[in-house]
């Protein structure tokens, strides 16, 4: 049994939100519980509430299925993977060609957040 949840489009890069990532994979829902609670990155944020939200996925699915649900100290992180998502690109006016009404690109990058919990 499973739960499973994605946020997507998240106004974080995905080379930072990696980092994050790597960091509850294979722990338990208790022990990543803390450590994203005391990790100082945003991705901290939007990896709590995923993990928050796979948990309430996994109870309900235990629950229609007929079976107890377990405590969080046995429940496992299975998967907590980071895919690139949309690229914004924001306009910047450019320094040497601004006479010729020139610009440049900035990207802002975002992130799919894939968290998934098992028994």
């Amino acid at each position: 049994m499973t739960g499973k949840c994605v946020l997507k489009a998240r106004r974080v890069s995905p080379k930072k939100a990696k980092l994050v990532a790597d960091l509850i994979r294979g722990k338990t829902v208790a022990e990543a519980r803390v450590i994203l609670q005391f990790t100082p990155k945003k991705s901290a944020r939007f990896f709590l509430k995923a993990l928050n939200a796979a948990v309430a996925s996994y109870n309900q699915r235990a629950e229609n299925a007929g079976l107890e649900p377990k405590p969080e100290e046995e429940l496992v992180v299975s998967l907590a993977k980071v895919d690139p998502g949309p690229t914004w690109r924001v306009l910047k006016p450019a320094i040497k060609p601004m006479r010729f009404g020139g610009y440049s690109t900035m990207k802002r990058r975002t992130s799919h957040i894939w968290v998934e919990v098992s028994d």
